[in-house]
């Protein structure tokens, strides 16, 4: 199974049509079975990004846009090439912090019956430098959530997105049981720990975007599967890091995605 993320820059910089088509190239050549994208666009009363890439695709979709005043939206998007059986979007405001971010959480059935359903979480944390603390808050609703879905003899929890957190800081560390976990027997493995070469930076200066970035390179986008679980179901095999490369000169996001493959 091929799990993909990855961040689109909403409707930044001014070729934003022309890299609305680099992401739907560049995910068809990938393949994924499942894809979780972050700042996808929507108008209220007009286009919406993840309708044109799920028709472009031939994937389901499961999105609910939270439109601003501008008539605009900017959130999460979950893609499936199975039935997606159920999705809801749960709001990540932590007190008065970061009341626009959200998780999207979806039960998309697996191609084999017997194993049953993958319960996946997109997610998009707060940005800002030095609000480690609201980060931690939004990871610790992410983990009410997944464990809400997660059972320990079926197919583990996929949490995935842009968390715009280092592997060494709290917040990850929350998930990976590096800190207490903040739900008791209840942790996550990075995919990239397991099955990833280098540094593994997301937000990186070799995209031509970040050229006047005031953040150095980083780790920021990440898929984490649920554990304990039934291994090796769900276990990671293979990781790559996609979007490095231009479509047509047009380089289709700031930030690079992941694209990792799991046993099912």
């Amino acid at each position: 199974m091929r799990v993909v993320t990855w961040n689109l820059w909403w409707r930044f910089g001014d070729n934003w049509r022309a890299r609305h088509d680099a992401i739907i190239a560049t995910l068809e050549a990938l393949e994924p079975d499942i894809v979780c994208c972050q700042e996808v666009w929507a108008e209220r009363d007009g286009e919406n990004q993840a309708d044109v890439v799920a028709s472009a695709l031939a994937m389901e979709v499961a999105h609910h846009p939270r439109f601003g005043r501008r008539g605009l939206s900017f959130g999460n998007a979950i893609f499936s090439r199975t039935p997606i059986l159920s999705s809801n979007s749960h709001s990540l405001a932590v007190g008065d912090q970061s009341g626009h971010r959200s998780a999207v959480v979806a039960r998309i059935a697996h191609p084999d019956s017997q194993v049953g359903e993958v319960p996946v979480i997109c997610t998009h944390l707060e940005h800002r430098f030095p609000l480690s603390e609201v980060r931690q808050g939004q990871v610790r609703t992410l983990c009410e959530l997944a464990a809400a879905e997660h059972d320990p003899d079926g197919f583990p929890v996929v949490l995935a997105g842009d968390f715009n957190a280092i592997p060494s800081s709290d917040e990850i560390r929350l998930l990976t049981g590096e800190r207490p976990p903040p739900v008791p027997d209840l942790v996550f493995n990075d995919a990239w720990t397991q099955a990833g070469d280098g540094p593994g930076h997301t937000w990186c200066g070799t995209n031509p975007y970040l050229t006047q970035a005031m953040w150095p390179n980083r780790r920021i986008d990440y898929v984490f599967v649920s554990a304990p679980r039934p291994v090796p179901l769900g276990n990671v095999k293979a990781i790559q890091i996609i979007g490095t490369e231009p479509v047509d000169g047009v380089v289709a996001s700031d930030h690079y995605g992941l694209a990792v493959d799991l046993v099912d």
